[in-house]
């Protein structure tokens, strides 16, 4: 498997393993509660971003960031947790270490569709690292299918119970999130990485037939931004659908309640 271009040889089968995989932990893990496979994601994740920091050190102690000048056991900035599938770790260390269970269900109502959704897209469009070197490949693929199932297993959670609410805070944490992300490339843009956190900046790949910059910056990014829209709207449907009914019914219901008031209201008149 010498092909690693982006859906080559070694890329198709890492994503069909991925998708066997996702199915698999997914249907064990419905017998785990949230709660413990909140602990076990932590753990996963930890040991992912070891391997990463420590892989990605290595492969690049001897590149050289500036002329004459290498990169010396230092990560690169490229490399730092602050994509949305790396800041996963941050948000459920601490949904293991509060007790607020409002806190715990805010986080977990951004993580449903950025687990998911942003996971399956790591999974597509994998990076050029994870597609080349097996110990990238081993820790990216394991991890975004770690995270793909965590989103999964808290969507269709009985126990969760996803309101309209939730769909807000969940647009509410991604729209800081990617405006917090600017900042980020800005503080660490250098003018030779290129840092793309998040995929602000400009696509994660060349040549995609909706995500381009073809049409400069502004429009790339509002395009960008409905995509996710649309995707967490998605995600969020059948709980957007059960407030609609919901709605309706208590409207109809105030309906029907006012001519009942008004008609005893005149048989007491009468009566009197």
């Amino acid at each position: 498997m010498s092909d690693t271009s982006l859906f080559g040889t070694r890329h198709i089968v890492l994503i069909i393993v991925s998708l066997l995989l996702i199915v698999g932990l997914y249907i064990l893990s419905r017998k785990v509660s949230i709660k413990n496979l909140s602990k076990i994601l932590l753990g996963v994740g930890l040991v992912s971003e070891t391997i990463k920091v420590f892989a990605y050190i290595i492969m690049n102690e001897h590149k050289e960031y500036l002329p004459g000048v290498t990169f010396s056991g230092v990560l690169p900035k490229t490399d730092l947790p602050f994509q949305l599938c790396s800041i996963q770790i941050l948000f459920i260390l601490i949904v293991n270490l509060v007790k607020s269970e409002k806190v715990k269900r805010f986080i977990y109502s951004f993580m449903v569709p950025s687990c998911m959704i942003g996971g399956v897209a790591a999974i597509l469009i994998a990076t050029s690292s994870s597609r080349s070197n097996w110990i990238i490949a081993f820790q990216y693929f394991l991890y975004h299918v770690a995270i793909v199932v965590f989103g999964l297993r808290l969507l269709t959670a009985k126990e969760m119970k996803w309101r309209i609410k939730d769909y807000r805070n969940a647009l509410i944490m991604l729209t800081g999130i990617i405006f917090f992300s600017i900042y980020i490339n800005s503080m660490l843009f250098d003018g030779i990485s290129d840092i793309n956190f998040m995929y602000v900046v400009h696509p994660p790949q060349d040549g995609l037939p909706y995500l381009n910059d073809n049409d400069g910056w502004l429009g790339y990014i509002l395009r960008y931004l409905l995509l996710v829209l649309v995707a967490i709207t998605a995600t969020y449907s059948k709980a957007i659908v059960s407030s609609i009914i919901e709605h309706s019914k208590k409207k109809k219901a105030r309906s029907e309640e006012i001519p009942e008031a008004e008609e005893a209201l005149e048989a007491e008149l009468i009566e009197k």
